[in-house]
């Protein structure tokens, strides 16, 4: 009997967990609205050898972290230019690498009621890849509508060969 009530506990919690809707969830159900965005630049040079995921409000902290990243190149690469009255920079970086199989992209970002949420898939080479034993910093960096919102990050691992 006891199983019995248990059992119906747990099927009414179920239920009433299903029903349930947060805030964010009021564009169709999916989590909130897809936003477009530019990709400014991926690679897999960068002078930021650690993981980071930052947003960029202004030209001041976009400098800084450009003059950060561009510190692994002999020739640097030109500073994509960024309107920052109308965008901000979402950027992503893998941090250093062993090998050049490592990748990391940002795949999704979605405008909520109260935020935005940017979807990072990193990727990294499993046991059947052939690597070549190089050191890499996988990075991108893209732009999307300027906004006030708080912007959050889920991270997705993918192993394979890329």
């Amino acid at each position: 009997m006891k199983r019995l009530a248990l059992l119906a506990g747990v099927l009414l919690f179920a239920l009433l967990l299903a029903g349930c809707q947060s805030d964010d969830d009021d564009d169709n159900g999916n989590g909130g609205t897809l936003v477009a965005f530019s990709v400014l630049q991926t690679g897999q040079t960068s002078g930021i050898g650690m993981e980071r995921l930052t947003v960029i409000r202004n030209q001041e902290a976009y400098d800084a972290l450009w003059r950060e990243h561009e510190t692994a190149f002999v020739i640097p690469p030109a500073q994509p230019a960024v309107d920052f009255a109308q965008r901000k920079v979402v950027a992503a970086f893998l941090g250093q690498r062993t090998t050049d199989r490592h990748r990391i992209e940002i795949v999704e970002i979605r405008e909520r009621t109260a935020n935005f949420m940017v979807k990072v898939r990193a990727t990294l080479p499993d046991d059947e890849c052939t690597v070549i034993d190089e050191l890499v910093e996988p990075y991108q960096l893209v732009t999307i509508p300027r906004s006030d919102k708080v912007v959050g990050f889920t991270t997705e691992i993918v192993r394979g060969c890329p």
